[in-house]
């Protein structure tokens, strides 16, 4: 079997148990992946020529802009 294989078939069965979660099980997996998230980008150094998002105050989209 494949690495491609192995994964797609990982990536497979997390759907499934993804899937079969309740709306409550599949919050609480949200917020502990935005916590983490969190952490890792506040232990991150900072980098000269990152990405830096914003909202538009006027369309609340996100825009995406180069810091220098």
């Amino acid at each position: 079997m494949t690495d491609i294989t192995k994964l797609l078939q990982r990536q497979a069965e997390w759907q499934k148990v993804r899937a079969a979660l309740s709306w409550a099980g599949k919050i609480r997996m949200a917020e502990a992946v935005r916590e983490d998230v969190g952490k890792l980008r506040r232990a991150r150094p900072p980098m000269t020529g990152d990405v830096a998002e914003s909202k538009d105050p006027g369309t609340g989209e996100s825009q995406s802009q180069r810091c220098e």
